[in-house]
């Protein structure tokens, strides 16, 4: 465990363990997180940047001035869904958290897309109950009901049953800055239902940040193939971040939540 942060759904203060990944094509050789090891040689660096709309941090609406996971816009028929990490908005003993706000786009104080209130939470039985971390997904509907975030923000594809090895673009907001940052890397298969990436300097509040393919940093279109979730809730290295793997029951969960492509 690296550090410790307020979860908004307890008083007290919760570790809340994530990381980052970065490996080049090739490059790299595999070396997990697991035993310790430094990083590997040519393991990328996260970049700060300006951010995209699609993309956004969580903040709790009761005092809510600093940021404690990533969040991003998924497209729907609704238009009313955001992507996040279970383990942001979920946990026991304490349940849903409560009086969360999504910020698309945020950055270095402002909300170019408005604050949007979180009014549902839709997670898989099995993280309520075990906290499966394969299933360490949960599905966000913002804003009042009849109002469509991503009108305003654009969304993020879906991308289920994809390969573990590919090349994605993790964006996440660090607790500690008021800008998120975005790194190029490859993700691998870390055992079956979870995927890794190396790249450093993903820290606390990263949490839930997407992974996507064909990112436009400009825009911030893509697809989501996994947020930093899933084992250890993400890593307890900044260099190396994990995923759960986007199968079936993450697509049965996205339906759950009300969102049927459109």
């Amino acid at each position: 465990m690296r550090t410790t942060r307020k979860a908004p759904w307890k008083a007290r203060t919760s570790t809340l363990t994530l990381s980052a990944v970065a490996l080049i094509a090739g490059a790299v050789p595999y070396v997990s997180a697991v035993s310790g090891a430094s990083p590997p040689k040519g393991t990328p660096t996260a970049k700060r940047f300006g951010g995209v709309p699609t993309v956004g941090a969580l903040f709790s609406a009761v005092g809510g001035k600093s940021h404690f996971c990533t969040a991003s816009v998924v497209d729907s028929a609704p238009g009313d869904l955001v992507i996040t990490a279970a383990h942001c908005v979920y946990s026991k003993p304490g349940g849903y958290a409560r009086h969360i706000q999504f910020v698309p786009g945020y950055h270095d104080g402002k909300r170019p897309y408005g604050s949007w209130p979180v009014r549902k939470i839709t997670v898989a039985s099995g993280w309520r109950e075990s906290q499966n971390p394969d299933l360490d997904v949960a599905f966000l509907t913002v804003g009042r009901a009849g109002t469509r975030v991503q009108t305003r923000t654009g969304g993020l594809r879906l991308g289920v049953s994809r390969p573990y090895r590919q090349a994605v673009e993790p964006v996440g907001y660090n607790d500690t800055d008021s800008r998120p940052v975005r790194c190029r890397t490859r993700s691998f298969e870390f055992r079956s239902g979870q995927r890794e990436l190396y790249c450093r300097d993903f820290w606390d509040g990263t949490s839930g940040g997407p992974w996507i393919t064909g990112f436009n940093s400009r825009t911030g279109d893509g697809t989501v193939t996994g947020v930093i979730g899933g084992y250890e809730q993400g890593g307890d290295y900044d260099w190396a971040s994990y995923s759960p793997y986007f199968g079936s029951a993450i697509g049965a969960l996205f339906r759950q939540a009300g969102g049927t492509r459109r």
